[in-house]
């Protein structure tokens, strides 16, 4: 590594990092659950699945299979996916966080031990806070899942996406017991919406998650009342093993989404909205596609929108957007495990065409905080080329890097969601 490569890297290391998006359960949790280390797999699981490892006996990570049965159908495959992004994480967190330099047929007894072993009491904080030097994270929080947050280190960003996605009497009933609200028009779903808010609220939320490019297409349109009201009055008949069509029921979907951010918007919450490739093997990546959302940006001038992800494969609609709707972020969370190469192309083009007060640098997205660690460091090492690149082509000086650094690894999102900003 160059004199100014390791400069920039232990200057860089200072900066703490502001982590816009994990998926964290409560540490006591984690703590309780039996884990080995097919527990970590999480992403690489897609990356063994798509080099061609069958689940016909089920995923490693929840396979009632041997333990040695697990490592046989991992080992068969893992020589394919050591290097993409996920493996490179797996092997950071092996060799950082258990202890081995190498994943290999004689190092698995002490990889699968150590793994076992690592979570101690306390290691959320000497772990995020202090290894990886991670501030503050957003904790996405699901449909009536608790909250848990300590507003400390973990702050909440629940989804609201079971309000727009009613499709029977059920889902209605399960609506008015979270909320207390009854149910009986599109009004009352409204009225209970604006309850589901005030109650997160009242636990700290800092944002709003739109997940629903999993789902359908981001194109939400500017639906009627009278629209959703008709598609609401179906629901309101269908029973919990007949739900309306998830197509048919697109306009109270439409209408619903509108009133989600018309809440975020009255209420200051920035949303955050995925866009771009979807976890798993299976999914319809051309939903996500960031243009879809045009309409919803020239609504919502007062919003404020963090398209997630970087929007990959559409990554040059993800840019041209954050860089012309001054409403719009462009945020970067899970792109450096996806593929560092893309996220360093990524990043540089970011800096290029956006303006850098609106570039949010990391969220690691994983389910455990060993993964979130090993996506740091990626985002670190991508980071500091990145900016030792621009310097070393005169594009920057180095004290206007290390400045625009701290922007997207921390300042502008701590804007964004209302933290403190740095010393």
């Amino acid at each position: 590594m160059s004199e100014l490569r390791h400069r920039l890297a232990n200057a860089l290391q200072q900066v703490p990092l502001c982590d816009t998006h994990e998926h964290f359960c409560r540490e006591e949790t984690r703590l309780g659950a039996p884990v080995d280390f097919f527990y970590y797999l999480h992403y690489v699981e897609c990356d063994l699945a798509s080099a061609g490892m069958s689940d016909e006996m089920g995923k490693l990570t929840t396979a009632k299979l041997s333990l040695q049965e697990k490592w046989e159908r991992f080992w068969k495959f893992w020589p394919y996916v050591e290097h993409t992004g996920y493996g490179q994480a797996l092997k950071i967190m092996a060799f950082d966080l258990f202890g081995v330099e190498e994943i290999t047929p004689q190092t698995f007894p002490e990889l699968n031990a150590n793994a076992g072993a690592f979570a101690k009491p306390g290691y959320y904080r000497t772990l995020l806070r202090e290894r990886a030097n991670i501030a503050r994270s957003c904790r996405i929080v699901w449909p009536r899942e608790q909250t848990f947050c300590d507003l400390d280190y973990l702050y909440p960003v629940p989804v609201f996406d079971h309000f727009a996605t009613v499709a029977s009497r059920a889902d209605l009933y399960a609506l008015e017991k979270e909320t207390g609200t009854r149910i009986h028009s599109l009004k009352d779903l409204v009225t209970a919406l604006d309850a589901g808010f005030d109650h997160r609220q009242n636990e700290g939320m800092v944002g709003v998650k739109i997940f629903l490019a999993y789902k359908r297409t981001l194109e939400f349109a500017q639906a009627t009342a009278s629209e959703a009201e008709a598609v609401f009055r179906r629901v309101t008949q269908a029973h919990g093993d007949t739900p309306v069509g998830f197509a048919e029921a697109k306009p109270l979907q439409d209408y619903m989404v509108h009133q989600i951010i018309q809440q975020a918007v009255e209420r200051s919450l920035p949303v955050q909205i995925h866009t771009g490739l979807q976890n798993d093997n299976a999914n319809f990546v051309t939903n996500t596609r960031p243009t879809h959302l045009v309409n919803l940006f020239m609504t919502y001038t007062r919003g404020r929108f963090a398209l997630l992800h970087g929007g990959w494969p559409y990554t040059q609609e993800f840019i041209s957007l954050a860089k012309v709707f001054p409403n719009v972020y462009a945020d970067m969370a899970w792109t450096y495990v996806i593929g560092p190469r893309m996220a360093m192309r990524l990043l540089h083009d970011l800096l290029e065409s956006v303006p850098s007060n609106k570039i949010l640098g990391f969220g690691g997205d994983y389910n455990f905080a060993e993964g979130a660690y090993a996506h740091a460091r990626l985002a670190r090492r991508v980071i500091r080329h990145v900016f030792a690149d621009r310097i070393e082509e005169g594009t920057m000086t180095e004290d206007e890097a290390i400045l625009v650094a701290r922007r997207i690894m921390y300042e502008n999102a701590a804007r964004l969601y209302g933290f403190p900003a740095l010393e």
